[in-house]
């Protein structure tokens, strides 16, 4: 049936620190959407991430809403084994990076919005260059490392990251929100936004969200326009059916900055050399989600059955002047146009049997998507202004997916043990209007799963799993005319979570990943190469504590080591390219004098290498050569003002890169060559009216 649990209503500090607070009176009243008992991720309510049979991270509504937080990849900073290459400071061109995983535009991990991807091609283009999604937006991330690879599929090996919508609120109510983000020089980034909402009948309720930002991001040749509008909807039909649904254009314009020669690094890491290249794109997306209690059924004491549909018409665009190199004056400007239309459907169906003290849900599902993409590549001679055709290619990708598990309850519900498998066919036509070529790829894998926990006590939960991963070929890859085999990964987890008070709590977890085919771009011959085998492994660990001796103060530790090794091949047992072995987390908030919260969070990122060479020595392109260790430092500030009527004025102050550390990243992506810089310092004003 469906429920709304009073946990859901507690403040999201319960989400990571598993602290139970009183709801706050003036907090809105939520509903919550009825949830499927056999959906491994659910809501990332409290019980289910501290009962999750993997490692899982959330980053709260708090950690979000922080004046030094600059989008939300930046957020991500605060979870082990996920790093960040930030080149805009906007989190508008993330690049995300789990266990060493690294892929241009976070093309490792499996995005979610509400459970719905985000890529734009969720088989043949995992990569986000066009990133749907803004911090305004967004009430809470949750960030599953292991585990999901059965029920989501197929980009799992680096975890999956869903980002969760705020529920909409049963009395209707309105939030404005400004966020100015002050640089040298001048330059100022505005985050504008107004969402307002509620039920408009019992069983009825709207959500409108207009998000934009608009100036500059801190480095010249950076001007930045985003538009982000979204209507989501509600409709609980009866005590047993629901149907939720949402609607979104999406809309970003940026100039880029591009990558840094050496010599122009050191003489000024906020100029550019890059004044051709920019970025467009855009999307319309729908989706909706139809939900059915049907009841006790044959030998199950209760079924669900759920059905999701989701599309998305998109566009985007790179323009970029050649050659690469950041100190050569362009002699021609190159686009990358491609166009996406993605259709999916997604039927699911659980069934539970709920004993006295042991229990068993099956859960049983299917995926079927549909990708039309088209991917030209134009270059203009700057000289002539003649402009020819240098690719003209077509993919027609048609991927099919089952999956299958039952989670058996055992020993009056403390321990679980969930097999299950995912098959995934994947077709992909490709054809070239330039040459005429045409080509057939397919993937078609089993991926088996196992996962276990046992709730050994009140304050010991354990847990392992072991799972099979797929990434079928990339659009890029194919383009690129280079390795195009699938990759395949095992990956293995073993940990526990220690609560041995209300106010503190330790996590552990050790992993490994062997991947097949490892893929990886080398932008000194434009070709993706094959590294062959790779091995990640390593262990990640968290502290959360609020000390009984002071009131109001939250404390957050965590750290990560990684050992990832090229184990095929010319460069075998050298490190894997953009891996850093140590990160170290530390955070806490004070809650003082009723009214105000202070922030303070250090990050530290050890050294890595730019290839699989493992080159010690850069070279004046700063193409090759080791990525440096750096230490950064964020704070913030922020005043709550209870008005009359329930209405909330919040005003917050942050600096992020508190100490102003000059470090970089090799090029990314579509600037290649040399030295990335990382943003600088900058100051955040915010204010927030919720009424």
């Amino acid at each position: 049936m469906k429920t709304t649990s009073h946990l859901l209503a507690l403040p999201l500090s319960l989400l990571t620190v598993g602290i139970a607070h009183a709801a706050e009176q003036d907090d809105p009243i939520v509903v919550e959407p009825m949830v499927i008992k056999g959906d491994v991720l659910g809501k990332a309510s409290a019980p289910e991430v501290l009962t999750y049979s993997g490692s899982r991270s959330v980053v709260d509504e708090q950690d979000l809403k922080k004046g030094s937080v600059r989008g939300l990849d930046d957020a991500l900073q605060r979870v082990p084994g996920v790093k960040i290459f930030d080149e805009t400071g906007t989190g508008a061109l993330p690049q995300i990076s789990v266990r060493g995983l690294y892929e241009s535009r976070s093309g490792r991990i499996q995005a979610l919005s509400d459970g719905i991807p985000l890529a734009l091609a969720p088989y043949g283009q995992t990569g986000m260059s066009l990133f749907p999604a803004t911090l305004a937006t967004v009430d809470r991330i949750d960030i599953v490392r292991g585990g999901a690879a059965v029920q989501y599929g197929p980009n799992n090996v680096g975890g999956v990251i869903n980002f969760i919508s705020k529920p909409i609120p049963r009395k209707w109510e309105t939030t404005l929100q400004e966020r100015t983000t002050f640089a040298p020089g001048g330059r100022q980034l505005w985050d504008s936004y107004l969402g307002t909402g509620g039920y408009l009948t019992d069983n009825f309720g709207l959500q409108l969200d207009l998000n934009t930002l608009n100036g500059e991001y801190g480095r010249e040749h950076s001007d930045t326009d985003v538009q982000n509008y979204r209507l989501r909807g509600q409709w609980n039909i009866d005590d047993d059916r629901e149907f939720s649904f949402g609607i979104q254009r999406y809309v970003a314009d940026m100039d880029l900055a591009g990558a840094l020669s050496v010599k122009d690094y050191k003489d000024d890491p906020r100029q550019s050399t890059r004044p051709l290249d920019r970025f467009e794109g855009d999307t319309n997306r729908i989706w909706g989600t139809y939900t059915q209690y049907l009841g006790a059924m044959g030998p199950f004491d209760s079924v669900e059955f759920s059905w999701t549909n989701f599309a998305h018409d998109s566009y985007r665009n790179f323009v970029i002047g050649q050659p690469f190199a950041p100190d050569v004056p362009a002699n021609e400007k190159q686009e990358s146009p491609r166009d996406f239309k993605v259709w999916g459907s997604e039927p699911r169906l659980s069934m539970s049997i709920d004993g006295d003290t042991v229990g068993q849900t099956w859960l049983v599902g299917a995926r079927y998507i549909s990708e039309d993409i088209d991917y030209d590549v134009y270059r203009q001679d700057l000289a002539s202004g003649n402009t020819r055709v240098i690719r003209d290619w077509k993919f027609d990708n048609d991927a099919k997916a089952v999956y299958l598990s039952n989670a058996i309850s055992l020993l009056d519900h403390r321990l679980t043990i969930t097999p299950g498998v995912r098959y995934e066919n994947a077709t992909m036509d490709y054809s070239d209007g330039v040459s005429g070529f045409k080509r057939t790829n397919k993937a078609k894998e089993w991926l088996p799963g196992l996962t276990v926990g046992y709730q050994a006590s009140d304050k010991w939960f354990v847990y392992a799993n072991a799972q099979r991963s797929l990434r079928p070929p990339q659009v890029s890859q194919i383009v690129k005319e280079g390795a195009v085999a699938s990759e395949i990964a095992w990956n293995y987890e073993t940990g526990v979570r220690y609560t041995p008070q209300e106010n503190l709590r330790v996590d552990f977890g050790l992993y490994r990943i062997d991947f097949d085919d490892q893929i990886e771009y080398d932008g000194s011959i434009d070709r993706f190469v094959n590294l062959g085998s790779t091995r990640h492994q390593g262990f990640e660990t968290e502290i959360f504590w609020s000390p009984e001796a002071i009131r109001g103060l939250e404390l957050h530790a965590g750290y990560a080591f990684l050992d990832a090794k090229q184990r095929s091949g010319q460069y075998k047992g050298n490190d894997v390219p953009k891996a850093s072995k140590h990160q170290l987390i530390l955070d806490g908030r004070y809650h003082f004098a009723e009214f105000w919260t202070y922030s303070l969070d250090g990050l530290y990122i050890s050294k890595s290498y730019s290839d699989a060479a493992n080159s010690h020595d850069e070279d004046p392109d700063g193409e090759h050569g080791p990525l440096p260790a750096y230490w950064i430092w964020n704070t913030a500030i922020e005043r709550t003002f209870k008005l009359a009527n329930h209405s909330v004025l919040t005003t917050s102050a942050g600096i992020s890169n508190l100490f102003d550390r000059q470090y970089y990243f090799r090029g990314i992506d579509t600037s290649p060559l040399g030295r990335q810089p990382a943003p600088g310092r900058t100051v955040t004003l915010g204010v927030n009216y919720r009424f």
